[in-house]
C-alpha cells in the first residue's frame, strides 16, 4: 500500500545530550554471570512540548542513572524534534490537539529509542532498546505535573502580591 503523508512534518531532529557509561559488576558491587538484566533498570523519562514558530518536543531519559547503578549501562540522553503542520484545514481542533499532544511525543520517543539502540549496538553487552511504555499514561502524568506546577507558581505569585500589599 502507498502510505498517505501526514499533516505533521518532522523538520529536524537533534541529539542534545548523550552520556554513556559502562558499569562493571565489580563497580556495581554485584556479581553477574552472562548479560545484565536490562529489565530491572530504573528509567526516568520526561518531555516538554514548545509551541512557537514551530512545534518542538524535547525528550530526555535517564536509564540506570542512579546512585548505585546495576551492572551494564548507565545512559542519559536528550533529543529535540522539530515539527510543523502542513495543510490542517481538514482537521478539527480536537484532531490537531491530539496530534500535537500524542503523535509528536510518540515520534520523539521513537527518535530517542533509535539513538540509544544505535549508540549501544557496539557496546560490551550489545544493543539496549528502550522498552515499550504506556504513552497515554506518560502524557496523562505529564499533564498532571504541569497543572500542579502552574497552580504552585500562581499560589506563590498571589502570596507575594499579598505580602507587598500588607
Amino acid at each position: 500500500m502507498k502510505p498517505v503523508p501526514s499533516v505533521l512534518k518532522i523538520l529536524d531532529f537533534a541529539v542534545t545530550k548523550m552520556d554513556f557509561e559502562f558499569v562493571t559488576s565489580k563497580a556495581a558491587g554485584i556479581k553477574i554471570k552472562g548479560f545484565p538484566d536490562f529489565d530491572n533498570y530504573e528509567i526516568d523519562l520526561d518531555f516538554n512540548v514548545f509551541k512557537e514558530d514551530y512545534l518542538q518536543v524535547v525528550m530526555s531519559v535517564d536509564i540506570n542513572n542512579i546512585e548505585k547503578p546495576l551492572p551494564g549501562y548507565r545512559i542519559s540522553a536528550r533529543v529535540a524534534t522539530v515539527f510543523e503542520f502542513g495543510d490542517i484545514s481538514a482537521l478539527t481542533a480536537d484532531q490537531k490537539k491530539s496530534i500535537e499532544g500524542f503523535s509528536t511525543v510518540y515520534m520523539a520517543l521513537n527518535n530517542l529509542r533509535g539513538i540509544i539502540s544505535g549508540f549501544t549496538a557496539n557496546a560490551p553487552f550489545g544493543r539496549y532498546t528502550l522498552p515499550s511504555i504506556d504513552l497515554n499514561d506518560l502524557i496523562k502524568r505529564k499533564q498532571q505535573t504541569v497543572k500542579q506546577e502552574i497552580t504552585e507558581k500562581t499560589t506563590v505569585k498571589l502570596k507575594t502580591k499579598a505580602a507587598k500589599n500588607a
